[in-house]
């Protein structure tokens, strides 16, 4: 009997070490790609909360412009029907500096400077002169004398925020009733 020896295979280990990990521009790149992805819906939710206050605000200042013309209108009414002339009481309203009128006592007054900025009352919902928190609105009437029986009202809304200064106007004509219907 024959013996045979067999010889065991030798086996051969690539002893390369593995990579493992990323590499710094991988990884460069997968933050770059995080931060864009962050960046951008967080840039869409700044502008939609500006929009949101721009838009809101323009909704309060033409209301309380809306609201500075009809104020003047019912002053008007109050001067005719109380025998007076339609005009009585308005002339501080021509100055330069304006006036302003109180909806709640309807009331004109001259501002010397600047108008004091209206005040909200949040028990009433109402903005006026005598109650409640300073707010960032200021309303300044104007009048221009048109004709003898005509005049030119503007009510203008002054304010700002973090958005910066505005300004809106609002323009009306009143006119002489008296003996006209």
């Amino acid at each position: 009997m024959k013996l045979t020896t067999h010889s065991p295979q030798l086996k051969t280990y690539n002893l390369k070490p593995k990579a493992s990990g990323f590499s710094l521009l991988e990884t460069t790149i997968a933050v770059a790609i995080l931060v864009s992805a962050i960046v951008g819906p967080l840039g869409l939710a700044s502008q939609s909360i500006k929009s949101a206050s721009v838009a809101r605000n323009n909704i309060i200042v033409s209301n309380l412009a809306q609201e500075g013309l009809e104020l003047m209108r019912n002053y008007r009414s109050k001067n005719v029907l109380a025998g007076r002339s339609w005009t009585n009481g308005m002339d501080s309203c021509g100055a330069g500096s304006g006036c302003r009128i109180d909806p709640v006592d309807l009331v004109i007054r001259n501002c010397s400077a600047t108008c004091e900025p209206l005040k909200f009352d949040s028990a009433l919902h109402l903005f006026n002169y005598q109650s409640g928190e300073d707010s960032i609105f200021t309303r300044i009437i104007r009048l221009q004398n048109i004709t003898a029986n005509e005049v030119k009202i503007t009510s203008s809304i002054v304010w700002s925020d973090r958005f910066g200064s505005h300004t809106f106007d609002l323009t009306g004509f009143l006119f002489n009733l008296v003996g006209k219907i």
